[in-house]
Parts: structure tokens; sequence; C-alpha cells
């Protein structure tokens, strides 16, 4: 993992108790900006992945849902023969 010279809050500076902004040292413009492009690469790469997911489950589950609705439509049509059967069973 590329670290860019980054240190983590706990090795930046020790906790004083109070929640006051610092400000961040000993960064150059060009490495925040070269980090901060590689994040938005990383996000709208990320973005781009969670469409896919999401397409790909919708796909799947509609062809779930053409799947159950074809067998109930042969479950019915299937009850239906039976029934004509059983009726033609009784008259002969």
């Amino acid at each position: 993992m590329l670290s860019f010279g980054l240190k983590s809050a706990a090795e930046a500076a020790p906790n004083t108790g109070e929640d006051q902004y610092e400000p961040v040292t000993g960064l150059d413009q060009a490495t925040v900006q070269c980090v901060r492009a590689c994040e938005a690469e990383a996000a709208a790469k990320t973005a781009s992945d969670y469409s896919h997911v999401v397409w790909a489950y919708g796909v799947i589950w509609s062809l779930f849902a053409i799947y159950g609705v074809t067998l109930w439509r042969r479950g019915q049509a299937q009850r239906a023969d039976l029934d004509a059967l059983r009726r033609r069973v009784e008259r002969g």
C-alpha cells in the first residue's frame, strides 16, 4: 500500500484531550493533489463496480421471477389437464 509519506493520526500528534483542528504539516501541495486524484479515481471505480453489482443482482432476480412465473403457469396447465383426465375417466 502506498502511503505517500502520510502518518497515521496516532503518530502525527499526541492527543491533548481537546478536539481542536490542527492543520496537517509536512506535505507539499503536489503530494496532496496526487493523493486527492488517486482517491477520486478509486471512488469513481468503486461507484462503477457497485452499479455493476446492482445490475447483476437485478438480472438474476428477474430471471428467477420469470422462471417462477413459468413454473406456476405450467403447474396451472398441468392441473387443468389432470382435471380434464379425471372427468373423462369418471364418464367412461
